[in-house]
This record gives C-alpha cells, structure tokens and sequence, in this order.
C-alpha cells in the first residue's frame, strides 16, 4: 500500500515530548519501539514496512517531532526493497537542531543528490528505498527512525507540502564547524557554529553506529536551506 497523503496536523499533538526520543512523523515511519530505537539499523525495526509512502525524486519533506531542546540530526538513504544496513548515500549531513516539538527538513531534493553520485535517476521512478534518521539523543549512542518509500515522479502539490512540513516556533538549524560528524557520535546536544560552506565528510560504519555513508552527497551550501515551508517560525 502506497501513501502519500499525511494527518500530521492531527498527529502531531499526539506525540509524546516527554519521551528522550525523536518520531519521523513523514514518511510514514516504519515502526517504533522505544526500548529498541537505539538499535542500528531502523531503531530495531528490521522488517521494511508494506506501508511505503510514495516519495517525491523532486523534492519532498522529512517531518520530525523532537523529544529535546538540542540535538545533531542526520538522514541517510538506502535503495533497494529491503537494504538492510546499507544507507550508502547521506541526504543531509549532520547538523545541529534546536528546539523542541515540530521539526521540517524541507524541500530534499532526491534526485539531485543521487545524481550527483552518479545514479540514473530515471531509472529509479517506481523503485523502492529506505530512509534513515539519525540523531544523537540516547547517552550511550544514536537513535534511528526509518522510513520505507516508493519514489515517484509527481511533485507534493503545496498543499501536501504544507500538511506535512511544519516548525513550532523557534526551531532553528546551523551548521557544525570542523570536521564532519556523525548524528550518533555523542549525546551532547549543545550548539555549535560555523559557516554555510563547509561539506560533510562521509560517515564511518559501526556496528551499533550509523550506517557506512560512502556517498556525501549534499553540502552545506545546500543543508543550510533545510527549514521547510514554516521557516522558523510555527504555523
């Protein structure tokens, strides 16, 4: 069963801000255990969901409902029907997250990020693939959501756009300086600063870690535009 449509309005007051943990509100997440979210891959969920959200290769918005004030974020792809751990390309390098409830990575634009590591994105009309957040909001390490998409050629009409990407207010994203990180290498969530033209490195593989990211696939010259349509401020 394909999905494309979101009650993220609805949703969204519903999720519980006093669990430690993020939620991937849209795509449809592929389960969640609270017990289980520190486990790579998937946060323990390892069985890819019947329920794919049908994905836009254009453009389309990761949507998250976060559980601090702070954290590092990180969202990796992996294609084929059932990946496993390989999330080879990384959509959006870590960056650093503030505040808390509704959380818009607008706008990812698929197809220009596969393109760049030279996929044919033709071929990929129809295809199955899973995403993978990555945050560092457990002590002894990361925690993983995932979602099980099918990519499409037709474009999230703005209202779609708009049901499925909102910010509360005072969210705000920034670059993290030096070296490039992984999500999951620490749980500390304070701020860190930096300039809009930095590149994230690729990330390493670890067992209990984030998945080996062999393609980079998006610098911070185009991180930096991942507010989506309610900006910084909430709707």
């Amino acid at each position: 069963m394909h999905t494309s449509s979101s009650l993220l309005p609805l949703l969204l007051p519903l999720l519980p801000l006093a669990s430690a943990h993020f939620n991937l509100v849209y795509p449809v997440v592929r389960g969640f255990n609270e017990d289980t979210s520190s486990n790579f891959p998937c946060g323990g969920q390892n069985t890819p969901s019947p329920n794919r959200t049908l994905w836009p290769l254009s453009g389309a918005p990761i949507q998250l409902y976060m559980g601090h004030t702070a954290s590092k974020v990180q969202v990796l792809l992996a294609l084929g029907n059932n990946p496993g751990d390989n999330f080879n390309f990384t959509l959006v390098p870590t960056l650093q997250e503030q505040g808390p409830q509704n959380f818009c990575l607008g706008n990812i634009d698929v197809s220009a990020v596969l393109a760049r590591s030279g996929v044919n994105v033709t071929a990929l009309q129809g295809a199955n693939a899973t995403l993978q957040v990555v945050s560092n909001g457990d002590p002894s390490g990361g925690l993983y959501n995932c979602a099980d998409i099918t990519f499409t050629s037709t474009p999230l009409t703005a209202a779609e756009m708009k049901a499925n990407c909102q910010n509360s207010t005072g969210v705000m994203t920034m670059p993290i300086a030096g070296a490039a990180v992984n999500a999951n290498s620490s749980s500390d969530a304070s701020s860190s600063s930096g300039t809009a033209s930095g590149t994230a490195a690729s990330a390493t593989a670890s067992k209990t870690g984030n998945a080996a990211a062999a393609v980079t696939a998006m610098g911070w010259a185009v991180a930096m535009g991942v507010l989506g349509v309610a900006g910084a401020v909430g709707l």
